[in-house]
């Protein structure tokens, strides 16, 4: 087996890395399945290295499609992120009448590192904006004592924003649902609305957010983005949300 080394030493260590990312830290699963991918991919040209005597043209073709297959996969993710992180570097944000805080995790009863990067970036927002309103949208996950939206509320209320300018909606759990049933709630109080609204989330979120917005049936969408200040969960966050955007364009349109 010392022939196939090469390949078996990298497996190895991309699997072990993938474990540690997918099931030792939390929010950093995307990066964890990667390297897992990552050690497949040795496995399968170790698999045509040993099958190559047996079936040499077969194999050429599968070594071929498998290494361009590699190389188109990595370059669209590299032009997606790109356009991601254009996109979220949107300077035209101000005079929403509502800004609709998107939820994130919850650990307990206060907000994640996701969460409160976005819940700084409302605070900033309201601050700005004195005239508009806050959604804050999101329901109970799991391993969540309160709901998503009470804790933004709470968070909000703590530091300065008057309670007066929350409106909380606390059943969504998605993305999708975060801005339908906000949208719901706004022509609850104003059924003729056609203003602007604010989608505040993280920098890397942006995108999908936006695209969530429009089939929501928002028409003057803006938004404002905060950051952890993670380097690397921010990357696993923009793979995800790369995967995410391919897959609203292909299922979700």
């Amino acid at each position: 087996m010392k022939r196939y080394a090469n390949y078996l030493i990298p497996a190895a260590v991309c699997f072990a890395v993938g474990l540690f990312f997918r099931f030792a830290l939390m929010g950093y699963k995307v990066l964890g399945y990667g390297f897992m991918l990552i050690a497949l991919a040795a496995l399968y040209f170790m698999a045509l290295k040993i099958l190559s005597p047996r079936a040499p043209k077969v194999t050429r073709f599968l070594d071929k499609f498998g290494s361009y297959g590699i190389i188109i996969f990595c370059f669209a993710l590299v032009i997606t992120v790109a356009m991601i992180a254009v996109d979220s570097n949107t300077a035209d944000n101000g005079g929403a009448d509502y800004a609709i805080v998107l939820g994130a995790g919850v650990n307990g009863e206060e907000p994640s590192a996701s969460l409160a990067a976005r819940l700084r970036a409302a605070k900033e927002y309201a601050e700005a904006n004195q005239d508009c309103m806050l959604i804050v949208s999101g329901g109970k996950g799991d391993n969540e004592n309160i709901t998503e939206a009470e804790c933004m509320r709470r968070w909000l209320v703590r530091n300065g924003v008057d309670e007066a300018r929350i409106v909380t909606e606390d059943r969504a759990t998605s993305t999708e649902e975060n801005l339908a049933f906000s949208r719901a709630v706004i022509l609850g109080r104003e059924p003729d609305f056609n203003g602007r609204v604010c989608v505040i989330t993280e920098v890397y979120h942006v995108t999908r957010a936006k695209l969530f917005a429009h089939k929501a049936g928002f028409t003057n969408v803006v938004s404002a983005w905060g950051w952890t200040g993670l380097p690397v969960l921010t990357a696993n966050y923009y793979i995800r949300e790369a995967l995410g955007v391919w897959h609203y364009l292909v299922f979700s349109r």
